[in-house]
């Protein structure tokens, strides 16, 4: 039998719960305006509003909490992502995922950056990652693509090379935001802008993979 916590257990957790969170969306912000490099633990504590003591009370170093802040990035990323459903076929598949990733790039530009700054710096922590969940991830979808192939409902693709693609394509509504919103002549990006991104890269990858369905 689980043991019931106590009202101060329970406002302990609460509090902790909410510092923790307070902290790693300030530093997802921080990251991403001042770089990996340049940020520091006094510039989040100041920016929450907490002594430099507290974030180092729940992460002892800033690479603790950078990773702490990667890990939520890419927890978010994979749990808003739908798999790939066999039996719904590529062009259903396709364009939900695309649609998706667009929009993790309009609602997380931040996380996005940080990810981005983090694989070009080769932090260990992602590199990891990538090659523990990543790749098992591609095999599954990598499979699954390989049904429709054998089914006629595509081409034979590079499933690598797909993905890479996509991950360009759409990731870079968020990472490259300012270019984007210098070619497009605006100074902010509207919903339209991200609902035509939707449909011309989803254009382009389902002529690209041969979708026949």
């Amino acid at each position: 039998m689980s043991e019931v916590k106590r009202p101060k257990d329970q406002l302990k957790a609460h509090i902790r719960a909410q510092n923790q969170t307070l902290i790693l969306e300030t530093s997802e912000r921080v990251f991403a305006r001042q770089g990996l490099a340049k940020t520091t633990t006094q510039m989040i504590a100041d920016e929450a509003g907490l002594p430099k003591a507290n974030v180092h009370y729940y992460y002892r170093s800033k690479k603790d909490l950078l990773e702490a802040v990667l890990e939520r990035i890419l927890r978010l990323w994979l749990d808003s992502v739908s798999e790939f459903n066999v039996e719904e076929g590529p062009r259903h598949n396709l364009t939900r995922y695309i649609s998706e990733k667009i929009d993790q790039s309009r609602t997380n530009k931040n996380a996005s950056k940080i990810f981005a700054m983090a694989l070009i710096g080769e932090e260990s922590f992602v590199l990891d990652y990538l090659r523990s969940l990543f790749v098992t991830e591609l095999s599954r979808e990598k499979a699954t693509i390989q049904i429709w192939v054998d089914q006629g409902l595509m081409q034979p693709v590079s499933t690598e090379h797909l993905f890479i693609s996509i991950w360009a394509m759409t990731q870079t509504y968020a990472d490259f935001d300012a270019q984007v919103k210098i070619m497009l002549q605006k100074d902010n990006l509207e919903e339209i802008d991200y609902e035509d991104a939707k449909l011309f890269i989803t254009r382009m990858v389902l002529a690209g993979c041969g979708v026949t369905e």
